[in-house]
């Protein structure tokens, strides 16, 4: 969860939702949907792209790189970070989140299995969340993601077109209704800000120390008093269900459940979705660099285009995958999408040794182009880890934990243990 400031931090995050059956029992390999691990890898390393390069505005104040060799370079690889990436991981995630919760109730109605089994499974992700944001990483949006999840369940009879209907202007003018009711109500004057302002001050000398109570207590201060107490919070959560809905929507139509029937209709959606979601984001991007207009105006143009983009992305990867291509490359991401949420911690953990003072201490370097190379190292070994943790065992090691604790029994990890 990337809280949202007066610069880069545009609402990203990082949580997806796998497949899974209704009984204890593993999916066999038959029933899963390798394109979507395939997307959510993904979209994971979007994510710790994003969060890395966006601990600027959120840990540091905005001018406290301009000091470094690579300023001048940072200023075009931060706006091809904004216009190539800001959003769209946590627009995909959520999205494959609304996917994931619509299969996973149709294999329970399917299976004559209790639907609690769902929410057992979201009061545990909820717990992994809370772990996370107050005691790893300030950026966390597993929690927000889990307390949504829990609305999202109620609507499980809701109509297909129902779904479409309420969920896109909820994805799309979530936060856009932020930045009109304070121009109405408030003259335009974010006042939140002055907390964050104050939060980014102790933050920027805090961190890179090593001091982890004083760590934790920033963690649980922030993200009280500058998130969850303000306004940002419930355009943001809306937002979130947006999603949800359209990703429940997507399950009903049956597209990535047969995606060589659909190859037609990706292809559309690249060739429109991509060019259309750049422009717009280009656009928007610029407005945000060069503070040209009000704030609205950007976010009226990030938002569709978050949605457009995320969408032609996920097109394109279903494409590459049909037609045999960079399959290397897909496997890799599939690998890490299959265990998204223990490589999502390792990302936390990676945040916490490296950047801060616990470890190396790269905080006050983590210029744009920095940021985008470590999160290139970084992956591949998720990439590597993950695709040697698959090939022994079915689950990875926290997907492993999730599973057990939902159906109260423990699961067998190796492969070969449960018939495939």
């Amino acid at each position: 969860m990337q809280k949202p400031v007066n610069g880069r931090n545009q609402h990203h995050g990082r949580a997806g939702e796998g497949v899974f059956m209704a009984s204890g029992s593993p999916i066999a390999a038959g029933d899963r949907i390798e394109v979507i691990d395939a997307i959510r890898g993904f979209a994971l390393f979007g994510v710790l792209w994003m969060n890395l390069y966006e601990h600027v505005g959120l840990i540091l104040p905005e001018d406290a790189l301009d000091h470094l060799p690579t300023a001048q370079i940072d200023k075009w690889v931060g706006f091809a970070s904004m216009w190539l990436m800001s959003g769209k991981a946590q627009a995909l995630f959520s999205l494959l989140f609304g996917f994931g919760f619509a299969n996973i109730m149709s294999r329970l109605e399917a299976n004559g299995a209790p639907a609690s089994i769902f929410l057992r499974r979201i009061a545990i992700l909820m717990v992994f969340g809370l772990i996370d944001v107050f005691m790893l990483w300030i950026g966390d949006i597993l929690h927000a993601y889990a307390l949504m999840g829990f609305v999202l369940f109620f609507t499980r009879n809701w109509s297909t077109r129902t779904l479409l209907f309420v969920g896109l202007p909820m994805a799309v003018l979530g936060t856009i209704t932020l930045h009109v009711f304070t121009l109405l109500v408030w003259n335009g004057d974010r006042w939140w800000g002055v907390y964050i302002d104050e939060g980014v001050a102790i933050r920027g000398k805090l961190f890179l120390q090593a001091d982890y109570p004083a760590y934790v207590a920033e963690l649980v201060r922030s993200t009280i008093t500058e998130w969850w107490t303000k306004p940002v919070i419930l355009p943001f959560l809306v937002q979130i269900l947006g999603r949800f809905l359209l990703g429940s929507w997507v399950f009903r139509k049956g597209w990535l459940g047969n995606v060589s029937a659909h190859r037609d209709l990706f292809l559309r959606i690249a060739c429109i979705a991509l060019p259309l979601g750049l422009l717009l984001e280009g656009a928007g991007a610029v407005s945000r660099v060069l503070e040209l207009g009000p704030r609205w105006i950007a976010a009226l143009l990030h938002q569709p285009s978050t949605l457009m983009l995320a969408a032609g992305y996920g097109s394109a990867i279903v494409l590459l995958h049909l037609a045999g291509r960079f399959n290397t490359l897909l496997s890799g991401l599939g690998a890490v999408g299959r265990m998204a949420l223990t490589n999502y911690m390792m990302q936390s953990f990676f945040y916490l040794f490296a950047i801060y003072g616990f470890g190396v201490g790269l905080l006050a370097w983590l210029g744009a182009t920095l940021s985008l190379g470590l999160a290139i190292a970084f992956f591949a070994f998720q990439i590597a880890f993950s695709k040697w943790w698959m090939a022994r065992y079915r689950f990875g090691p926290l997907e492993w934990v999730w599973r057990s604790l939902t159906y109260g029994e423990r699961q067998s990890m190796r492969l070969g243990a449960v018939r495939a």
